[in-house]
């Protein structure tokens, strides 16, 4: 049985994977779905890195929030949108305990 959280995830994650959305509205609905993972923001960072996600990954979580905080929907994006959803993919997979 899928929790809330779950299709929330997948919700959004299908947002980030639509071609028909904007690319900032993908980015942004891809960060939001890492954000479902691990909503406490000041900690996320470090709950990541704990669970075991690449350094290279934290980094770019790091990123991704700063753009959505500080820049969004503005450009440029930090990342392209296929790169955003399998960063959230491994971040979900990393939460989930796969």
């Amino acid at each position: 049985m899928k929790t809330g959280v779950d299709m929330r995830y997948e919700n959004l994650i299908a947002d980030a994977r639509d071609g028909e959305l904007t690319e900032s509205t993908r980015v942004r609905a891809a960060f939001d779905a890492i954000y479902c993972c691990s909503p406490d923001l000041e900690s996320m960072v470090q709950s990541l890195t704990v669970l075991g996600l690449s350094a290279d990954d934290v980094s770019l979580v790091g990123r991704l929030a700063d753009w959505v905080m500080n820049v969004a929907p503005r450009g440029p994006l930090p990342m392209s949108p296929s790169e955003a959803v399998a960063l959230a993919e491994r971040v979900h997979k990393v939460t989930a305990g796969e």
